[in-house]
């Protein structure tokens, strides 16, 4: 996997309640807008990398199995509703950049 989605897992987890998956409205469009900044860098969204980070950052199965679905679809050009935000920085995709 890109070390770049990694990391980007990385810190969707660590704003996100990984308790509670995407239940709340705000947790999905912050990992729904996240996954577009990354598809519109060119990165690759696949399932099962994107399933395998989350459960290494403390997400349950079924929770981790939603999230990878969601990133894939995007990552496959699915333009998801995003309420309210924008929910990160405009250079977001380069702060994960120099994290890596």
């Amino acid at each position: 996997m890109a070390t770049i989605v990694e990391e980007a897992i990385k810190i969707l987890s660590e704003t996100v309640n990984v308790s509670t998956g995407l239940s709340h409205p705000n947790d999905m469009n912050k990992a729904k807008e996240l996954f577009g900044i990354l598809h519109g860098k060119g990165e690759i969204l696949l399932k099962p990398e994107i399933e395998s980070a989350a459960l290494s950052h403390g997400w349950n199965q079924a929770d981790a199995d939603e999230l990878g679905s969601l990133g894939q679809q995007i990552g496959e050009g699915k333009k998801p509703r995003i309420k309210d935000g924008p929910w990160w920085q405009s250079d977001i995709y380069e702060k994960m950049a120099a994290r890596c």
